[in-house]
Parts: C-alpha cells; structure tokens; sequence
C-alpha cells in the first residue's frame, strides 16, 4: 500500500516546484496580468478509477474493480478574456502514467490493468476573483488507453471515448508563468472484456483525478487586468476559520489473503464528499503560512454489487474525521499554495438487503495532500485541494485470513471563512 503514497507523494513534488520558481522570478507585476493568448503547460497528478464490471445477460454489475496511481501531462491551451472578469479557453493534454489495478496471486503469478495513456480536448469558463487568479469550470471529451497483462502470456488492450468535467484554480507567478490545481471526473465507454456465446463482461470505466500544471504564457495577445482593480489587493492568512467542502472521491480497497500468500489491489469504490471544519492559520512575514485544521467528512462513496435487482450489496465510507496541518507560500498577495499532511479516521460499512449490516469497522491513518487557495475578500477564500489518504490494515476474518487495506483519493472545492 505505502508504495502508492510514495508514487503520489512524487506527484505532489510538482507543486513545490513552481515555488521554487517562484522565489526566483519576478513577482506578479503591479501593472497588470494578461490571461488571453496561447499557453504551454507540464505538470502530473494523481487518482483513482473504478471499473464498472457488468454481465447483461443477468443483469449483474459490480462497480467495482479499483485502480490508482499516478501519472505526468502536458498541455497546449489558448485562453481569451470577454471582459475585466469573464475568460472562455480551450486546452487539450495528453496524459502518460500508471494509474492500474494489481493482482498478485501464490505462485508467483501477477496481473494488472493499466490506464496507461490519454488525451483530452477541453473547454472551461472562468471568473478572476482577483486579477491574477482565476477559478474556473471544465468539461469536454477525453480518450484512455487501457492494457491488461500478466505474467502467464494473456493480454489485451484496449481504447475508450468518453467525457470529462470538473473545475480548478490557476494563479499567476509572474508575467509568463502560472499555476493551476483542477479536478477532472471522466466517464468511459463500456468494452467487452469477454464474450463467450451470449455471455459477455463487460468494463465501463470512470475516474476522478487531480491535475497540477506549471504554464508558460507566450506574448499577450489581449489587454491586461490592472492589479488591485477588484479584489483584495493584499491579504494577511493569520486568523480563526471555518470551512467546507464538496468534490469527489475514489477508494481502493486492497484485499490480502496472507495464508496463500495473495493479494488484489483492488476492490474500488466512488462518490462524493463534503466536510465542514474548524482552523487557525499563521502568517510569517516571508510570505509563509502554517496552520492547523480539524474537520468532519460526509459521503457517499461506495462499492455496490446488484444482481438482477433481487440481491443489492455494498462497501460504503460513509464518514470521517480529520486532524490536518499545512504549510504554505504565497506566490501572489492574494494567493497560497500549500502542501498538508496529518492525521484521519475512516467509517465502513459492508451490508445488503438480505442480511443489512454485515461487517462495519473504523480506521486510523495518514493523510498527505496539496492545494491552491485566494482571497476573495478579505474574508472570504476559495481553493481547489486533494487528499490522498491511506489507512490500518483491517482483519476481517479476525485470524489473518482475508485483509483489507483501504486507500482514498479525494478532490474538492473549498470555501473558507477568517474571522478579521
């Protein structure tokens, strides 16, 4: 399981490193920033997919097989200011990494299903909630490339079209360059895994994924937004808060069979989430900050199993706490981007309608996880934010016969208010 927090945690390094950037170019400049023009970006991320696995000739579908990982992107975009506030752009990105699901079996045998490339074409509308700094929705159609394969000689491949949605904030670090952290949700075509006769399995693919991207602004093609023509033109974080947030989320449960020496990584489950929350924040005058949060999660991300509607089952994680500190730096006066990290609690439950609750359990773990957030107002803060969070080891069978380590993936837009 650590394995895939590491592969994660090297993804986030691609946020520390526009800061490093940062901190060597020139600030944003004071006369003004022009959004409008031809960009190139690179940049990398991380998530979780679940595939939908159905038979219709019984009317059976599992949803599902959970995959995760992490994965690098480049982009070329052109964006173009209607006025002061409102921008319409199109991108496309084309994605290469290893976000898959893994079988290890006794014997040595070995398996997995890879989603290991992709491109998408994408249009978003944005507003600038401050000069520089722009949020944004997004939506348009995405292409995945998946592969299976195993160490016994059987493999296959194959492509999916679908459609991708989401929302992100990007912040200016200097004239050329800026820095945006966005959540994409795409959902896949089926394809037939296997058909035998009139039987067929069938994979319908979704995801949730977070994207980082340092671009590259090329000569401006448009007029510049005046610095401090609306918005806060410089913000102090020190402060108490309260906040919340919605977005998405993917788990992937890992189940282990220690006695024949066995493991599948894993048994994948979606939905949604919020959280409401309590904070204080500490603003050192180098332009870093460092606080501390405590929250509560809702959600509704399952794992659901049906069969010709007569037996519905389900793993639900259906609510959390959290413990979280950040630290952060601001490349703009109104904006900072942060890395956070700390400790999170877990509820599961595993039930269906014939037997209803079967197995719940808590769990203690880790989380780590990155996010860019500005000030609307002196009070008032938005952000784009992911967690990755990993969790104990839960004995089910209490003798050490089947394992589950559960894993998560979590993308949301936060809203934040400081008490001045």
């Amino acid at each position: 399981m650590f394995r895939h927090t590491a592969a994660v945690a090297a993804a986030l390094l691609s946020t520390t490193v526009p800061l490093l950037a940062a901190d060597m170019l020139e600030g944003v400049p004071q006369t003004g920033y022009n959004w409008s023009g031809i960009y190139i970006g690179v940049g990398g991320g991380a998530g979780g997919l679940v595939h939908e696995v159905g038979i219709p000739l019984v009317d059976a579908s599992f949803n599902g097989i959970g995959a995760e990982g992490a994965f690098g992107e480049f982009t070329v975009g052109y964006d173009h200011l209607l006025n002061e506030r409102m921008l319409l752009g199109v991108y496309g990105t084309a994605r290469l990494g290893g976000i898959k699901s893994e079988l290890s079996a006794l014997g040595g045998v070995t398996g997995d299903i890879t989603a290991d490339y992709g491109f998408d074409l994408i249009a978003r509308a944005g507003y600038l909630a401050t000069p520089e700094t722009l949020v944004y929705v997004l939506g348009g159609y995405s292409y995945q490339h998946f592969e299976l394969s195993s160490n016994l000689g059987v493999s296959t491949d194959w492509e999916s079209n679908g459609f991708t949605a989401g929302f992100g904030l990007e912040t200016a670090l200097s004239d050329r360059l800026s820095l945006k952290g966005e959540y994409r949700y795409s959902q896949y075509g089926a394809f037939d895994l296997l058909s035998l006769g009139p039987v067929s399995i069938e994979s319908e693919p979704s995801s949730h994924t977070f994207h980082v991207a340092l671009n590259y602004r090329f000569a401006a093609s448009g007029p510049a937004v005046a610095s401090g023509s609306f918005g806060p033109s410089a913000v102090n974080w020190t402060g108490f808060y309260v906040t919340g947030s919605a977005g998405g989320n993917a788990l992937v449960h890992e189940l282990s069979v220690p006695p024949i020496d066995t493991s599948f990584n894993g048994i994948g489950g979606e939905g949604i989430s919020g959280s409401i929350g309590v904070g204080y924040d500490h603003e050192f005058s180098n332009g870093v900050v460092a606080g501390i949060q405590a929250g509560v999660r809702f959600a509704s991300t399952a794992t659901t199993l049906d069969v010709a509607g007569l037996v519905d089952g389900s793993i639900e994680a259906d609510r959390g706490y959290d413990v979280i500190g950040r630290i952060g730096y601001k490349p703009a006066a109104s904006t900072l981007v942060y890395a956070l990290g700390g400790w999170t609690n877990q509820h599961f439950d595993i039930s269906s309608n014939v037997t209803g609750s079967l197995y719940d359990w808590s769990a203690n773990g880790v989380t780590i996880g990155a996010g860019i957030e500005t000030a609307v107002t002196e009070s008032i803060f938005v952000g784009a934010e992911y967690r990755y969070s990993v969790y104990q080891t839960e004995d089910v069978a209490s003798a050490g016969i089947l394992e589950i380590d559960p894993s998560s993936h979590t993308i949301s837009a936060t809203l934040k208010y400081k008490f001045n």
